[in-house]
């Protein structure tokens, strides 16, 4: 098994600065992604953006888990009434790309979030453009596109390695 597990992972071609839970996170970011119809290169870059592929992650403004999914709207929306369980579903690999996926698709709905700006919406919402940290927006969405061009160059096979 984990000759299986070392294989599969080289034949992704992480980047070399990815560690070993780097790997295995992205890994199933990779096969979830696929299963969802998502795009791996981006969903990978988004959690690299925002968590450095580190499932227990929670920031100040409680955001949790790889894809740092904001607890005080979606975790709400969604119906948690507890930050604990938030964390520990967010921190399980396959239910955060489950989740971010579904922020992604309901950001989709806005003009604001096509294409390259998807990412701006992904962390400031659908009305982004008007909000007073626009810029830092700005530069995160450039963060993800960038990171999702470097990972599909290294690696072109991410989508048909594992259909």
């Amino acid at each position: 098994m984990a000759e299986f597990i070392l294989v599969s992972l080289l034949s992704y071609g992480f980047p070399t600065y990815f560690n070993l839970e780097q790997e295995l996170n992205a890994s199933v970011i990779i096969e979830q992604s696929n299963t969802l119809g998502e795009d791996p290169y981006f969903m990978v870059a988004l959690a690299w953006v925002e968590s450095r592929l580190k499932s227990r992650e929670v920031s100040h403004t409680g955001d949790y888990g790889i894809f740092q999914v904001n607890y005080s709207f979606w975790g709400k929306h969604w119906g948690y009434k507890s930050r604990k369980k938030f964390l520990k579903d967010m921190s399980n690999i396959k239910h955060a790309t489950v989740a971010a996926t579904t922020v992604l698709h309901e950001m989709r709905k806005y003009t604001a979030c096509q294409g390259l700006n998807l990412p701006a919406c992904y962390n400031g919402g659908p009305s982004w453009q008007k909000s007073k940290n626009r810029e830092k927006i700005m530069s995160y969405a450039a963060k993800v596109n960038r990171m999702r061009m470097i990972l599909r160059a290294r690696s072109s096979n991410w989508v048909e390695l594992h259909q």
